[in-house]
């Protein structure tokens, strides 16, 4: 008779290790998920700037008409609707990414752009580097325009 309850207390203790574990899991987790937090940012170009420079100060730069149910913001961006990302020229993919740039703006087609982690790094920022950038839903939104009425 003894047998029996000693495999009960055996399960209760595993039961509560298993809670615990499941408890630090997840809030390892969701620590990991802060740590490595970056602006993720979806819309489409509204406007797009070019700078050729007398001193090589080249840049292309532009604001994103944001996509908000879908975007997150680091917490040093006031004002994500304001935001200017800027594209690294001296990227080997600059060019790839420029074309995308250049067909989100004319096509009005949705991209996805991920920020540089250190954004915050100064503190409040009015300006991010694409890390990432990628065309997002663009057959979806090509569909919708063959098959809209004219």
């Amino acid at each position: 008779m003894i047998y029996p309850l000693k495999q009960v207390g055996i399960t209760l203790i595993m039961d509560k290790i298993m809670r615990i574990k499941t408890f630090c899991l997840t809030t390892l987790c969701l620590f990991s998920l802060s740590v490595s937090a970056a602006n993720d940012v979806y819309g489409t170009v509204d406007q797009l700037i070019t700078r050729s420079g007398a001193n090589g100060d080249h840049a292309v730069y532009f604001r994103i008409e944001v996509m908000k149910e879908y975007s997150n913001f680091e917490t040093c961006i006031a004002n994500g609707d304001e935001l200017t990302w800027q594209l690294d020229l001296s990227s080997p993919v600059a060019q790839y990414q420029f074309d995308i740039l250049k067909k989100s703006y004319s096509e009005r087609l949705p991209v996805r752009i991920i920020g540089h982690e250190d954004v915050c790094a100064n503190g409040e920022a009015q300006s991010d580097k694409i890390f990432e950038l990628s065309p997002w839903s663009w057959s979806e939104y090509s569909m919708k325009k063959v098959a809209a009425p004219k």
